[in-house]
């Protein structure tokens, strides 16, 4: 019934607790201790390595730097003066140079410059729309020398009013403002 123990079973027994193998609740104790400091290091490893990127402007996806806050800044203001629909303001931000081909290369008819700007899209901002939520998230900014260019997503919503009728009108796309620089200041010269 009993079972003798010999020498080999003693000796290989230590043997095993000797050389590391678990056989005591307070080795599984330290086991668990040393894989869980061994998991808090990787991960403060881990968040050292890839969470020290680089700072973005709130609100946007563009990396946080002077030039690119300036960039962001002509933007906010050109969303600004369209909600506020303040004409003179959206021109202040754009250059004499402006000129928009409305995306289309095939035909000059919907062209403009400046003049055409100034005299008939300010006018209607002023005249036919009544209201203006615009929303954006700016998403890219390449600046090269005097040159930038200001990529972003809009929601707009507004209320114009045409032929005696008023009715709300939402757009959701991407677009892109060519900026100059022009006596110091980023100006808008197409994309409106």
């Amino acid at each position: 019934m009993y079972q003798t123990l010999d020498r080999r079973h003693i000796s290989s027994a230590s043997n095993s607790v000797e050389s590391g193998i678990m056989t005591r609740p307070q080795n599984r104790y330290r086991a668990t201790c040393r894989h869980a400091l061994t998991g808090a290091l990787i991960t403060v490893l881990c968040s050292l390595t890839f969470g020290c990127g680089a700072t973005l402007i709130p609100g946007t996806e563009v990396e946080d730097t002077p030039s690119n806050r300036e960039v962001h800044a002509l933007v906010e203001e050109y969303r600004a003066a369209l909600e506020a629909r303040d004409g003179k303001r959206v021109l202040n931000l754009v250059s004499t140079r402006y000129y928009e081909n409305a995306s289309s290369t095939d035909t000059a008819k919907d062209d403009y410059g400046y003049e055409r700007l100034e005299r008939q899209v300010v006018a209607k901002l002023r005249d036919n729309v009544k209201k203006v939520q615009y929303r954006v998230l700016l998403k890219r900014v390449t600046i090269t020398g005097d040159r930038a260019y200001a990529e972003y997503e809009y929601v707009a919503r507004y209320l114009f009013s045409e032929g005696g009728r008023e009715q709300w009108k939402m757009l959701n796309d991407f677009n892109r403002l060519d900026l100059a620089r022009e006596g110091g200041t980023w100006k808008i010269v197409a994309g409106l």
